[in-house]
Formats: C-alpha cells, sequence, structure tokens
C-alpha cells in the first residue's frame, strides 16, 4: 500500500514541479553569481573574459515566476560588466579592445535574456490555454453527468411503470449502468486538481463512491450488503473511467446472476494498490458462476474484454466450497 501511494505522488510530482525555485533561494543564487562575477573580475587580468558569470545570471530568469525578472537580471549583468571594467586588473590591452569586449559582452547578456523571457511568456501562454481546455474538459463532464443521471432517472422510472418481470430488470439494470457512468463522468470533474491541473483520482473515495451509486440504485438495496475495502492511489482520468466501468459490469454482474429470485446475499469489493499493478477483487455468497445464466455471456465478455483492453487479467474461480452457495471471486490485476 505505502510503496504503491507513494509511487503515485512521485509520479504526480515529478510532472507538475515547476523549474523555477522559491524567492528566496533564487535572490540568493543572484547574489552568489553576481558576487563571483565581480570576484573573477577583480582577481583576473582585463584580458581574461568573465561572460559565463553573466550569462549564468541571466539564466537565473528560469527559477523566477515572472518573465520580467529576466529582463531585470539583464540590466544588473549590464551594470556588472561596467562596474568590472573599474575593478579589474590592467593590462596591455588597448582600451579600444577593452571596451569592445565589454559591450559583446552586454550584447550576450541582452541576446540571452530576450531567448529566455521569449520561452517564458511562451509557456505562460500554453499553461493559460492548458487550463482553459482543461476547465472545459470538466465543465464537458459535469453536464454529461447530468444527463446521464437524467437519463437514468427515465429509465428507472420506466421500469416501475413496466408490466413485464423481465423487462422491468432489464430497465432498472440498463439505469444502473447508465446512473453509474453518469457518476463516473461527474466523479472525473470534481476530482481534477486545479493547481496542477492534471485530471489525478483518488482510488479509495472513487471506488468507494462508484459502489454506493450502484447499491442506491437497487429497487431492494437492504437485500444485497456490499462491503468496500480500498486503499488509497492515484491514476489519471482515462484509466479511472476504465476501472469504472470494469467495477461497475462486475457488480451487474453478481446482483443480476449470484442473487436470483430474491435471494440475499453479501457482496464484498476490495482494491489494492501494489508497487508495479493494481488488485480489485469482487467476492459474493450467490450461487456461483457455474450454475448462473452468464456463464458465456455477455456481461462476462464484457468485463474480460474491459480487463485485457487495460492490458490486464482476469480470472473467476468458486468463493467456497459450498455445494448450495459457492459464490463466486473475481481478481483483476491490472499494471500500474
Amino acid at each position: 500500500m505505502f510503496i504503491g501511494t507513494a509511487r503515485a505522488r512521485i509520479k504526480r510530482s515529478l510532472r507538475t514541479t515547476r523549474y523555477w525555485l522559491p524567492s528566496g533561494l533564487s535572490v540568493i543564487a543572484v547574489i552568489l553569481v553576481s558576487a563571483g562575477a565581480l570576484l573573477f573580475d577583480a582577481l583576473t587580468p582585463e584580458m581574461i573574459s568573465v561572460d559565463i558569470f553573466y550569462v549564468t545570471l541571466v539564466l537565473l530568469g528560469f527559477w523566477f515566476a515572472n518573465p520580467k525578472a529576466t529582463l531585470a537580471l539583464a540590466a544588473l549583468a549590464t551594470l556588472l560588466i561596467f562596474v568590472g571594467h573599474w575593478i579589474t586588473i590592467p593590462g596591455s590591452t588597448p582600451e579600444r579592445e577593452v571596451w569592445l569586449n565589454r559591450g559583446l559582452a552586454v550584447c550576450t547578456a541582452w541576446l540571452a535574456a530576450l531567448f529566455v523571457w521569449r520561452i517564458r511568456v511562451l509557456e505562460e501562454e500554453l499553461q493559460s490555454k492548458i487550463d482553459l481546455a482543461n476547465s472545459l474538459s470538466r465543465e464537458i463532464n459535469h453536464r454529461v453527468g447530468n444527463h446521464l443521471q437524467l437519463v437514468a432517472s427515465l429509465l428507472r422510472r420506466q421500469a416501475v411503470e413496466s408490466c413485464s418481470e423481465e423487462s422491468r430488470r432489464a430497465l432498472e439494470l440498463a439505469g444502473s449502468r447508465v446512473r453509474t457512468i453518469g457518476s463516473i463522468n461527474r466523479k472525473l470533474s470534481l476530482d481534477t486538481s486545479p493547481q496542477t491541473s492534471l485530471r489525478l483520482i483518488d482510488s479509495k473515495s472513487f471506488v468507494t463512491t462508484l459502489v454506493k451509486d450502484v447499491h442506491a440504485a437497487l429497487a431492494d438495496p437492504e437485500r444485497i450488503e456490499i462491503t468496500v475495502s480500498a486503499q488509497s492511489a492515484e491514476f489519471n482520468s482515462t484509466k479511472a473511467a476504465a476501472l469504472g466501468a470494469l467495477l461497475v459490469e462486475l457488480l451487474n454482474n453478481a446482483l443480476k446472476h449470484a442473487f436470483a429470485d430474491g435471494m440475499k446475499g453479501r457482496l464484498a469489493v476490495s482494491f489494492t494498490a501494489l508497487a508495479n499493478q493494481y488488485v480489485l477483487e469482487l467476492e459474493d455468497d450467490g450461487v456461483g458462476i457455474e450454475e448462473g445464466k452468464d456463464s458465456g455471456g455477455f456481461g462476462r465478455r464484457s468485463v474480460s474484454n474491459l480487463a485485457h483492453a487495460m492490458g490486464g487479467s482476469i480470472i473467476c474461480q468458486p468463493a467456497s466450497q459450498s455445494k448450495t452457495r459457492p459464490g463466486s471471486k473475481w481478481r483483476v490485476e491490472i499494471p500500474a
């Protein structure tokens, strides 16, 4: 659990860390480089160039949050270049060449400053567009989720009014799936970090919410007891949506086939985050997969296809040795 959570946090840190430093450290770096440039100028003859210090000073603009700081650093470098002329050890180089070298150093510093400033401005423009795209995406996810919830409500109402038991069950199942997919979309829209502009979903709250939504959509929630045990890990929205669809399909299959004819029962869902994979398990105490009606049907093919699409594997086996209610245990392993 600890390794999986730590690994997810490290990945998020590497993706979201800015290359600028806290303002205090940035100022200290500027002072150290400036002092180094003046000290080098004071201890060396005029003929030895110290341009590397001034270019380094300008490049420190990458460590400031404000792009305009780069231009201020270029102005500081210009001042230091002229001050360095008065404190350096005089040599035999003609005065004209000395000032020419200093002038070229100033030009080098300002060219580097313009280069750094332009990169920072483009980065801010790109970040603004990314933030806008993420905001629009969140709004779309939220609206789609609301619309799917409306569709699910209509299906559930139609199920209540249906006279055919088979039709009623089919409508309830369809409504449950639509409702849960809508919950996935709404969850994705709410769990986006505004600081990082990245869609990182916490597995514990995500799995728990989905299971509660499916349980609440049942016509008789008290008949089936569902427990959840989930560890915290972070994954992107694509993997979250795929995992959510897989979990919903497993739950619906169990609720539809494991507990027939109003049978009471228990479902246990667990999610474990390991070092290099996620493990999703669902166990019921129903009639078992062999006696169920979905041994080779659409539901089982659907969960198998979803697991394989995520690059994982899925197995099913009896949960106990009971002959009347052996139950079933599904185990899905997905690469982290």
